[in-house]
């Protein structure tokens, strides 16, 4: 039993911290306001700043800071705990979607993390 325990410590030892990477990127499309980010490409990173202003159907909502408008999906799971209003400022951080397809463009950005800014 204890060369068991000893094995299992051993294990748990040796596995890495979780940690993201720190350093240099190739990645230099990045967006910081609501204009930029309604008129980057698919994929573009969006870190934004502002205001949640409308719900408009299901997870999506208007997104508002000082620069414009833009429309951003916003799941359940992301928002968790967190209650928002339109008074709030939050910061979102997600990436551009729904551009592939010229035929029916649906440009909005798909949030992946929300926070409020005090």
């Amino acid at each position: 039993m204890r060369i068991l325990l000893a094995c299992c410590m051993a294990m748990l030892l040796a596995v890495p911290a979780w940690a993201g990477f720190k350093g240099p990127s190739a990645e230099t499309t990045r967006v910081e306001t609501a204009r930029a980010a309604a008129d980057a490409s698919e994929g573009t990173t969006c870190v934004l700043t502002g205001n949640i202003v409308e719900h408009l159907t299901r997870d999506r909502y208007t997104f508002k800071d000082a620069d414009g408008s833009v429309v951003v999906n916003i799941p359940p799971h992301v928002f968790g705990a967190l209650e928002v209003t339109p008074a709030d400022k939050v910061r979102i951080t997600g990436e551009v979607r729904g551009k592939r397809n010229p035929a029916h463009p649906d440009g909005h950005v798909g949030v992946r993390y929300i926070e409020l800014v005090r």
